[in-house]
């Protein structure tokens, strides 16, 4: 969608608005404890009184709560999938640990986050001898057993103790469940960071443990490099206490143990220029299948070394002046697949108080995990090139429009190769209607051939609009987009509208949707939807804010979907 600006500028009242309809997890203070886990307060309450009388620590609770409830198609055709979701999150964090804190003193914190993310409509569609048998092996001889599926998983998002400004300012660390996001991803690892600081605007990374990994305890697979599927073969195959065999699922990687330490170079001043050096090694142990079927006797080839997971490097920076613009780069090479794996640019200018322009480029190259079969498949790079303008007309209404290209580069002409295949077989006019050895000579020769690997690049063209009119009390805002190549269409328009009432202790909201797409690949597939959402909001007080969602989509394809939201917090004072 169109960008709206993006220069940093002075917070004026219109700008409040506390009784939006959806907001981002936020702290809460021990005071503001959701019922939901107010057993867990009482438990803790004594202890941080307590400790509050003894030395100046400082003690927060904060907790997110979301339910919803949807269908969507399955892959079956005319089978719908319920969705029942919870997603719950639990944080503590301990500050001034030493006692009374003073500016640019040593300072110890400890803070500790769970996360149940769960899914209450699994299973549901399936009746009879196959009831449960998503998540359970045993029923019905595991046939519809999907491995690492649970319905309600539980994860430790971080808990970690750190230290700031110790060594008079000179050291600080963290140990335990943490996070490290720079140009290289959002990546989580348990293990120790240490950072040294220096004076002369520098300071020093480095970290190691282990990468987090779905399949071990209290862990998730969002941070492990893409295209493997891995996790624990305990609960299928023959003997569900201990972890099942190889050729029960070739494909499922099985969980272990992931090594890895990175370092980074930074810098730490001034605040209008940052930079960032950062190298990461991953190591993948255990064992991992090196065939995609078994073999006649059901034995499959396997690897169990170390052996290289993801091991990049990458550059990061930017440059900001309040009264000028910016300027930012970034750049990643991959040590393992011997190319650049992505690197982006953009320049910003603040024409005036009212006017912000900016052009970026964006260059992307698939990359998996090294135990991923997909490093045997041509991955090829996508580059979108786009400028931007934003303009706010006056204190209450700002628009804003973003346009550029997007160019998806293969190797070999798609609309071709297939055909040639075809050919170089003599068997004409058989595509989509045999499979063809890949291990035959004449098909062989014919993929290997340079002439028919020529790079082609298809081109998309992007655009998007919008505009908004806010107050203190009411917003309303339009975005409409574009995306047009020649493998398919979309377009479309948003127009929503929140209006608080009462002191902002009521809200009211509702959204309307109108797209189209095509895909001349599938036409069948094409299709008009409109949707729409409205949306209510209550807080009586500072101990309470209940809100609601209602969600309804159309189309040719789904027909009718439904999907309902609510959300309530409570918060109770000591």
């Amino acid at each position: 969608m169109a960008e709206l600006p993006s220069r940093p500028r002075p917070r004026r009242s219109s700008d409040a608005r506390p009784g939006t309809l959806v907001e981002s997890a936020r702290r809460v203070p021990l005071g503001r404890l959701p019922l939901s886990r107010a057993l867990a307060a009482a438990c803790l309450l004594p202890c941080a009184l307590a400790a509050r009388t003894a030395a100046a620590a400082d003690f927060e609770v904060e907790s997110t709560t979301g339910v919803q409830a949807y269908e969507v198609a399955g892959p079956w055709g005319d089978t719908n999938i319920e969705r029942r979701r919870l997603l719950q999150t639990l944080g503590l964090a301990v500050y001034n640990l030493q006692g009374d804190s003073a500016p640019g003193e040593a300072d110890y914190s400890a803070t500790v986050r769970l996360r149940l993310d769960a899914d209450f409509g699994m299973n549901g569609h399936l009746d009879g001898a196959q009831r449960g048998g998503e998540t359970d092996y045993s029923i019905d001889g595991g046939s519809r057993y999907i491995p690492g599926l649970r319905e309600a998983p539980l994860d430790l998002m971080y808990a970690y103790v750190e230290g700031r400004n110790v060594a008079s300012g000179w050291l600080g660390f963290r140990v335990g469940r943490q996070y490290v996001s720079d140009v290289l991803g959002w990546w989580s690892f348990d293990g120790a960071l240490v950072r040294l600081t220096t004076p002369y605007y520098v300071q020093l990374e480095a970290y190691g443990g282990l990468e987090q990994r779905g399949g071990l305890p209290l862990s998730t697979s969002r941070f492990e490099r893409q295209g493997i599927w891995r996790g624990s073969h305990r609960g299928f195959g023959d003997d569900r206490t201990q972890p099942g065999s190889a050729a029960d699922f070739p494909s499922y990687q099985e969980a272990d143990l992931a090594p890895a330490f990175g370092v980074a170079l930074e810098s730490a001043g001034p605040n209008y220029i940052h930079g960032r050096l950062t190298y990461r090694r991953v190591y993948n142990l255990g064992t991992s299948v090196t065939q995609q079927f078994p073999d006649p006797d059901g034995g499959v080839r396997t690897s169990d070394e170390s052996r290289i997971s993801q091991d990049r490097l990458g550059y990061a920076a930017n440059i900001n002046k309040p009264d000028l613009g910016g300027i930012k780069g970034g750049v990643t090479y991959d040590f393992y697949n011997q190319l650049v794996g992505s690197f982006y640019g953009g320049l910003e200018v603040y024409a005036g108080s009212r006017v912000t322009l900016g052009a970026d480029v964006d260059y992307f190259v698939p990359t998996f995990d090294a135990d991923s079969i997909w490093n045997w498949f041509t991955h090829d790079p996508i580059t979108t090139i786009t400028g931007r303008a934003a303009v706010d007309v006056t204190r209450e209404i700002d628009v804003a429009a973003w346009g550029g290209t997007r160019m998806w580069i293969a190797e070999g002409n798609p609309e071709e190769f297939g055909a040639g295949q075809c050919e170089a077989v003599r068997r004409p006019g058989c595509v989509g209607a045999t499979s063809l050895d890949p291990n035959d000579g004449d098909l062989r020769d014919y993929a290997r051939d340079e002439k028919n690997r020529a790079t082609t690049i298809s081109t998309d063209v992007l655009a998007n609009l919008a505009g908004r009119y806010r107050t203190r009390t009411t917003s309303v805002e339009l975005r409409g987009m574009l995306q047009a190549g020649e493998r398919g269409r979309r377009t479309g328009a948003d127009l929503s509208g929140e209006k608080r009432l009462s002191g902002q202790r009521y809200a009211l909201g509702a959204r309307m949707s109108l797209y189209d797409w095509e895909d001349p690949l599938r036409p069948d597939r094409g299709a008009t939807s409109f949707g729409y959402v409205l949306g209510a909001g209550y807080r009586p007080g500072e101990a309470a804010d209940f809100k609601i969602e209602w969600e309804h989509d159309m189309n040719r394809l789904v027909g009718q979907r439904f999907r309902v939201v609510g959300l309530v917090n409570l918060r109770v004072a000591p």
